[in-house]
């Protein structure tokens, strides 16, 4: 898993980015579906409260998570994800209510835990550690399209001045390029995007059926690139959602099943 390592946070198995892991107050992570409370098909730490779970499990999931963690509930910002590109300036905890119409939160609060759910599409860590600035984004096609990656490290730059060259960032685990099937008017997006020509992010799949292969993390990655941040700050992890049942939710393997979640906060001390 390049890039990132499996370890376990209290009694939760974690991944998390090496790029990330060494920054001071930094918590940063994400889950599996492994540790929770759920029943099939949700089984087990399901935190996805619109996927059709009890929410007496998922809200005792999202506890558990919460505690492994350090945080309270008053203190999580959650989006609505709605598969756009909008990127939202949070100051405070949203408790179980997201930020409508957002799928990218930014931040400079100290002990705010952004949080957003995941189960195939490509989660997008960033961190200013001069200006302790964090940014958390989730990129399905439809975001990866319309460069939510860039326009998060965008916001950072123009709303808290915020160097690209200065910050990390990180990919997480998603479907990857060999398994996420897409059709013609899906790929055709892709050929001629910004950053992309010249570039393997599409490759044929059935030249009969009219299907390609789509590399998500690799679009977000020169995305990354294009916006200003060093190639070796970004942390990029091989973690196939949809091959790794035993770890992942997968929605595109599974079709009703949970959702995993991507965290990042900074943690201070009232003395800091």
């Amino acid at each position: 898993m390049s890039g990132w390592r499996k370890q376990p946070i209290g009694d939760l198995p974690l991944y998390q980015a090496k790029t990330m892991a060494w920054l001071p107050r930094i918590t940063q992570g994400f889950t599996t579906r492994r540790g929770g409370v759920s029943a099939a098909p949700y089984d087990l730490l399901n935190l996805g409260a619109h996927v059709g779970d009890l929410d007496a499990s998922v809200y005792a999931n999202r506890q558990r998570v919460w505690d492994d963690l350090g945080f309270t509930e008053g203190q999580v910002a959650l989006a609505e994800q709605v598969h756009g590109d909008h990127v939202a300036i949070v100051r405070s905890g949203t408790g179980s209510l997201p930020v409508m119409g957002a799928d990218a939160l930014v931040t400079s609060t100290p002990n705010l835990l952004l949080m957003l759910f995941f189960a195939d599409c490509v989660p997008v860590y960033f961190v200013d550690p001069v200006r302790k600035v964090i940014g958390l984004a989730h990129a399905g096609w439809r975001g990866a399209a319309a460069n939510i990656a860039g326009k998060t490290m965008a916001v950072m730059t123009d709303e808290f001045g915020c160097a690209p060259s200065a910050c990390f960032a990180a990919i997480g685990p998603s479907i990857g390029g060999d398994s996420y099937e897409v059709g013609a008017e899906v790929a055709d997006q892709f050929r001629t995007l910004p950053g992309t020509r010249g570039t393997s992010v599409v490759t044929p799949r059935s030249e009969f059926g009219g299907t390609f292969s789509l590399n998500l993390r690799q679009v977000v990655f020169g995305q990354l690139l294009s916006a200003g941040l060093p190639a070796g700050a970004i942390a990029v992890c091989d973690e196939d959602t949809l091959r790794n049942k035993r770890d992942f939710f997968s929605y595109r393997r599974d079709g009703t099943t949970g959702r995993m979640a991507a965290f990042l906060g900074i943690k201070e001390t009232k003395a800091e």
